[in-house]
């Protein structure tokens, strides 16, 4: 038996196909070398119908979330051992956000350091059920850190 799809079918499927693989790519590698890939941040956006900050976030909504093992106080949230997308400081009720995987790439859509703070709140209440909680970019607050 043979199958045949249409040109706008293939289409279909080859643009679903890209868009996975990119997501993957930003998983395994980070925003700013997938934007590289496509020839910037305006470009991965519109490949993924990304038409506002708070889609942007929703790409982060699968992150794993691991208890540090050096310090108690502190949540990680990555897909990656070691490469921290967001800390959480349950002691100060505070959220270190990576820079260049999430805050930077905000600022470049328009927002302002207020906004983004406002913006994440909302996302980590919906998606990560961290309530009142307040936010930074890394390097604010404590300080640079590894975990």
């Amino acid at each position: 038996m043979k199958i045949i799809i249409s040109e706008s079918q293939y289409n279909l499927l080859f643009e679903s196909k890209l868009k996975q693989n990119l997501i993957q790519q930003i998983k395994d590698f980070g925003i700013k070398d997938t934007a590289e890939l496509v020839n910037g941040l305006d470009n991965l956006f519109e490949i993924l119908n990304i038409n506002s900050p708070m889609e942007f976030l929703h790409l982060f909504n699968d992150l794993n979330v691991v208890q540090s093992e050096e310090n108690p106080d502190f949540t990680l949230y990555r897909y990656e051992p070691k490469r921290n997308l967001m800390i959480y400081n349950e002691e100060y009720n505070h959220v270190f956000v990576n820079s260049e995987d999430i805050w930077i790439p905000l600022l470049d859509t328009g927002l302002f350091n207020p906004d983004i703070q406002k913006l994440t709140r909302e996302w980590l209440a919906n998606v990560y059920n961290l309530r009142g909680v307040t936010t930074s970019k890394f390097g604010e607050g404590f300080g640079a850190f590894i975990v």
